[in-house]
């Protein structure tokens, strides 16, 4: 696994094709890990690619296995 070298606008493209559960504006926009409670933005994502050359968006939090699926739009209370 190694990590991915990008530029916003590509790590913003990726996210807009990659996840298959909620919509990327901005790599500004927060989520927060379901698993981890941690919350974070897009520029936070960590992006590897596999050996197969997959594509792998991980938390940020070190050693949580949140992906996709555990990210949700927090509830922020203004």
């Amino acid at each position: 696994m190694s990590s991915l070298p990008e530029t916003p606008g590509r790590k913003l493209i990726l996210f807009q094709q990659a996840d298959p559960n909620r919509r990327w504006w901005s790599l500004g926009e927060m989520r927060v890990c379901v698993r981890c409670e941690h919350l974070f933005t897009g520029h936070d994502i960590r992006l590897t690619v596999e050996a197969d050359g997959q594509l792998q968006f991980s938390c940020p939090t070190r050693e949580c296995p949140g992906s996709w699926p555990d990210w949700e739009y927090p509830e922020l209370h203004l």
